[in-house]
């Protein structure tokens, strides 16, 4: 994905310009049970989660758990809406209805809120929860019988335990710089009791909170954006969004309040509507870490004998990026048939060649991006366009003497169109799966779509729901999603995720620190970094970007051929015999190696029939005489008189005592940016299980 920075401006009343039904849908999500409790708690599972509502006060989200997290609740305080001293918590009666449909469950919990003891207000609540083993949306209403006047209203503010202490966010246009197109996610962490994390008047476009590699949640504002922004207030950025380190230290404290002002405020009577996403990872065991993925274009068209390369070092799918050349021969954006006679065929033959190589072969799509030079486009443009400023300005993603393409909304005609164009080339060009760019909740004010400011929320949760339809039951979704842009609910829906796109910003050899809290999350769908696509040292800074990232499970993209691809073939042939979705990792945070140097790192994937353990020099300098220890307890079998380990690169091995696993016998020697994996397995095994 390429990215610019994005604008500010004032929020309008809510319209219907265009109408636009989703669809949430989506098979391979696993199963979703929902339960109502004798004591009237609503209980949600799927594989992944488990979400507990209590319907005695006012249907409040007060469970999140993860199973395979901590297993802990994440909220220390649930889910409230409220005005002033009246809140959904407090409600005298609520009434509950549910339904089914698939793989959906709607939730609805209506009554009125409540101020202490239960003492009605002239406000009624809506609450519903829209639910999918991929993703959770929630449509929050306040009904209003006639005027008010109010100080406070919040809409699902929460706390969450102290230990999830790091944090995201993205600001919404009323915070962006002038004239900007887009802007990246901020990260922070807590540092003390009272510490805010997050200050925004303005509704965020993103909020996430984790507890790194372990568990978390986001929060994607919804389509009505102008609602969050300006409905409630005489203006817009009189709201109150923050995230604090309680003051005793024992939580932090989200606050997500559309109005927040010293004196009160008239709100006319009406019916409100606050929708959002909440993001909840799919956490795994073991993430099927079976993708190692090339990308290829048309200058040149790989060769036969390069893709049977590609085969032999373990590459298993290949997509066709070819978004811009300079002269002008590349798959314009919604364009039909993407190339001439001469490219069609050539483009046949790279697919054909890469499924006798037990290849599967994506195709590139942008979600937002539409080619001035293709069909539809001048027809369509002002309909669909997505701007950012009163005078409607096209947003042109130019790149050196020509352009990727104009940038349109997803409320609009473009989702219709954006999906005819995915199918067509699914259906008639024998791909395996599709690949998205621009995987991104992006807000826009046509008031073509929505007067006022709205996002393509709903339109990229129906596009990836339809796009996991289409693809189903075998093909493959891969979505771009840098730390920039993140999204859990987009996530969801992936097979692979390519991010860390954010690292090519970095002027030095980016360090594990430089890894934003959504680049490795938690063990969950498995990932894809980006190579470094600046121009100095390009080997070295992939070299670079390998040695650490292979001691988190990241295994990167590879350009189709060159010196850079080699040194990324090098590492799917490390790991080709191995199914790594079989083994459960222990990453280079999780302590489960030790080294003597500090900027050698260790990884273990472990499973009943071995271990691999995985050690990195992420130094540009070698190291002799390397001493790793690892935590038995972590390689997945137990313990035995003997052990046998063997360095793949040599091919020697060891058959040792099972102690020295820890007391120091273990020792290697690696070059600059170099690694290795060792097989450890009980006992004199010569036998190397896969």
């Amino acid at each position: 994905m390429r990215m610019k920075i994005w604008i500010p401006a004032m929020a309008l009343a809510l319209s219907t310009a265009y109408a636009q039904a989703i669809d949430l849908s989506a098979p391979g999500g696993g199963t979703l049970e929902v339960r109502q409790d004798p004591g009237g708690r609503v209980v949600v599972t799927s594989n992944h989660w488990r979400l507990e509502f209590d319907t005695a006060n006012g249907g409040v989200l007060d469970t999140v758990t993860f199973p395979r997290g901590t297993g802990r609740n994440l909220l220390t305080r649930p889910f409230v809406t409220y005005v002033d001293q009246w809140s959904d918590g407090n409600s005298p009666r609520t009434e509950f209805r549910m339904s089914r449909q698939g793989d959906t469950a709607r939730l609805e919990f209506t009554g009125a809120l409540g101020a202490a003891g239960r003492l009605a207000a002239p406000i009624r609540f809506e609450t519903v929860w829209t639910i999918t083993p991929f993703t959770v949306k929630v449509d929050q209403t306040l009904r209003l019988d006639s005027d008010i006047r109010a100080s406070i209203v919040g809409i699902g503010s929460m706390s969450l335990r102290a230990d999830i202490d790091e944090c995201g966010w993205r600001i919404g246009p009323g915070d962006m710089p002038e004239k900007a197109s887009s802007t990246g996610t901020y990260y922070g962490k807590a540092a003390r009791a009272g510490s805010v994390l997050i200050q925004e008047h303005h509704p965020p476009l993103y909020t996430a909170f984790f507890k790194r590699y372990v568990e978390g949640l986001d929060f994607n504002t919804g389509l009505n954006l102008d609602t969050w922004e300006s409905a409630l207030g005489r203006r817009p950025g009189l709201g109150r969004f923050e995230a604090r380190v309680s003051a005793d230290g024992r939580s932090i404290d989200v606050v997500r309040e559309p109005l927040s002002v010293p004196s009160p405020e008239s709100i006319r009577k009406g019916a409100y509507t606050f929708s959002y996403y909440l993001g909840l990872p799919r956490l795994v065991e073991k993430s099927p870490r079976k993708y190692r993925h090339v990308s290829f274009g048309n200058h040149p068209w790989p060769s036969d004998e390069l893709i049977r390369h590609w085969a032999e070092s373990g590459v298993n799918i290949a997509r066709l990026h070819n978004d811009y050349v300079e002269d002008e021969n590349f798959w314009h954006d919604g364009s039909w048939p993407p190339y001439d006679e001469k490219g069609m065929a050539e483009m046949k033959r790279v697919i054909a060649t890469c499924h006798r190589y037990k290849i599967a072969v994506v195709p590139y799509f942008s979600i937002h991006e539409f080619h001035p030079k293709s069909q539809g486009y001048a027809t369509n443009e002002q309909a669909w366009k997505r701007t950012m400023d009163a005078t409607g300005t096209v947003i042109h993603n130019r790149h050196a003497k020509g352009e990727f393409g104009a940038q349109m909304c997803l409320a609009s005609g473009w989702l219709d169109r954006l999906k005819a164009d995915v199918e067509r080339a699914y259906r008639e060009l024998g791909f395996d799966g599709i690949y998205y760019d621009w995987s991104a909740n992006l807000p826009c004010r046509n008031a073509a779509h929505r007067e006022g400011w709205h996002t393509g929320m709903d339109g990229m949760i129906d596009l990836l729901a339809w796009t996991r339809r289409l693809v189903a039951p075998r093909g493959t979704l891969i979505l771009h999603i840098s730390g920039w842009l993140a999204s859990i609910p987009f996530e969801n829906y992936g097979d692979l995720i390519v991010n860390m796109e954010e690292n090519s910003q970095v002027s030095g050899l980016p360090r594990m620190e430089d890894m934003a809290l959504m680049t490795v999350l938690a063990e969950a769908v498995p990932r894809s970094p980006c190579p470094s696509y600046r121009k100095d040292r390009p080997l070295e800074r992939n070299q670079n970007n390998i040695a650490q990232e292979v001691v988190f499970g990241l295994f990167p993209w590879s350009g189709q051929d060159g010196p850079v691809a080699e040194e990324t073939f090098k590492l799917f042939r490390a790991f080709k015999p191995y199914r790594l979705e079989d083994y459960r990792l222990h990453n280079a945070a999780s302590g489960a190696v030790h080294t003597s140097w500090p900027d050698v790192y260790g990884a273990v994937y472990a499973s009943a029939n071995q271990a691999l353990v995985v050690v990195s020099n992420t130094d540009e300098q070698p190291r002799a005489n390397i001493m790793w220890t690892v935590k038995p307890e972590l390689l997945g079998f137990a313990p035995a008189a003997s052990v046998t380990v063997k360095d793949t690169t040599s091919g020697q091995a060891k058959t040792l005592p099972w102690s020295a696993l820890t007391d120091g016998t273990l020792q290697t020697e690696l070059p600059a940016f170099g690694y290795k994996v060792f097989e450890v397995r009980q006992g004199n095994t010569a036998a190397s299980p896969k």
